[in-house]
């Protein structure tokens, strides 16, 4: 990285007074600092700009250390990351490092910028974090940032007075020393979760007027008419899938994800993996291993023995491969074909508060449970009802890809 010594017009100086804000670098005449980039407390080590999902993490170090009080604009002394769209050349906002009133702790102030560099508004960021005095970590999202789905480009800079070379007037660092650094806002899609807590469950804790539509023994045929129905009513559900049929009909799995559902694992061939060990290891793994293979990037979280025959000699095998055994408390038996009407009576006699239903998608025969799911659905929604996933029914973490 290079420092800059900065010859700052007087237009400029008063209009980072009225701002508040220290001064991009692009309104700044510069000339190279023949001291180097040895001694700057504010000298850039590294920066980071990226995207976790649903947020934008930044990461900023310095070779010297700092308190967010002393980057103060009257100072001439500032830590700051400027955003830009298009093919501009001026930055359209800045984010800069600022100490919190009455308090040592850190926060980012946003300021969207005109053309001209003006200040057009401002908000403050508060999570953020210092692991050390030369750190400064933090997490926003792109509305936060004001940055849409699609291109940007950013860089961090800094500035500061009293390094040997930087007396008379102050020094600024970039990173990167030359342009910009090309990013891309995508929207986040969910390739998994964090198992955690018990190994087996059947529901959530009860808390709240949810409920989890699950699915076993696709994807088959039946598959794009539940999918269909749950994008009418805007719901999501959970699909245990069997390894085998994975690749027959991946393109319903995609589409199941593509949608927003979660999927689990059902064994590769419907076994009875009750006893454990190895066989089931296998099982659970062939089909891990299918769907990682067939969407390019998920990996389930959530495993169902079929016909629910489960053992505390399973649980363990399911949670080495990194998932939850998950059952369920309701169940029509939709599998025997009993009808419609017996399939809607049980579900909606039975739900309570973070039920898992059980129903199918494949297996045999399923035009009656795709008969009963939109009564199923407009019912339990009238007795004040919401639909979620299962993973977000037990409230696990989702992993981004």
């Amino acid at each position: 990285m290079r420092r800059l010594h900065l010859v700052l017009a007087a237009a400029v100086v008063a209009a980072v007074a009225v701002a508040g804000w220290p001064a991009p670098a692009a309104s700044l005449k510069a000339g190279t600092d023949p001291t180097g980039d040895a001694h700057g407390p504010l000298d850039l080590a590294a920066a980071t700009l990226a995207q976790d999902g649903t947020v934008l993490r930044l990461h900023l170090r310095t070779h010297g250390s700092w308190g967010p009080r002393q980057l103060e604009p009257a100072q001439q002394r500032s830590l700051c990351v400027e955003l830009f769209r298009g093919g501009g050349a001026a930055p359209r906002s800045r984010l800069c490092v600022a100490g919190r009133a009455r308090t040592t702790r850190a926060e980012l102030r946003f300021a969207r910028l005109s053309p001209s560099g003006a200040v057009l508004a401002q908000r403050t960021l508060t999570d953020v974090h210092r692991p050390d005095t030369r750190t400064l970590e933090a997490s926003f999202t792109p509305a936060q940032v004001e940055l849409p789905l699609g291109a940007y480009r950013w860089r961090a800079t800094s500035s500061w007075t009293g390094a040997p070379g930087c007396v008379a007037a102050p020094c600024t660092d970039l990173e990167p020393n030359h342009g910009t650094i090309a990013a891309r806002i995508v929207p986040p899609r969910v390739a998994g979760c964090v198992p955690r807590g018990p190994s087996y469950r059947t529901n959530g804790p009860g808390h709240r007027k949810i409920v989890a539509l699950t699915f076993d023994d696709g994807p088959s045929f039946y598959t794009p008419d539940v999918l269909r129905i749950l994008r009418h009513f805007r719901i999501h559900a959970t699909f245990f899938l069997i390894g085998e049929q994975v690749a027959p009909f991946a393109q319903f799995m995609r589409e199941e994800l593509a949608e927003g559902n979660a999927v689990g694992d059902h064994t590769y061939t419907h076994a009875n993996v009750s006893g454990g060990g190895s066989f089931a290891y296998s099982q659970i793994s062939r089909t891990r291993s299918a769907i990682r293979r067939a969407s390019g990037y998920y990996t389930p979280c959530l495993f169902r023995a079929p016909g629910g025959a489960v053992s505390g000699a399973l649980f363990p095998v399911a949670r080495s491969l990194g998932m939850l055994t998950i059952e369920w408390d309701v169940d029509p038996r939709d599998w025997s074909r009993p009808g419609t009407g017996s399939i809607y009576s049980t579900v909606v006699g039975q739900a309570r508060r973070e039920s898992i239903i059980l129903m199918h998608d494949g297996g045999g025969p399923r035009n009656q449970t795709v008969a009963a799911l939109p009564s199923i659905i407009r019912t339990l929604r009238s007795r004040g009802y919401g639909f979620v996933t299962v993973p977000a029914l037990l409230g696990l973490k989702p992993v981004y890809g």
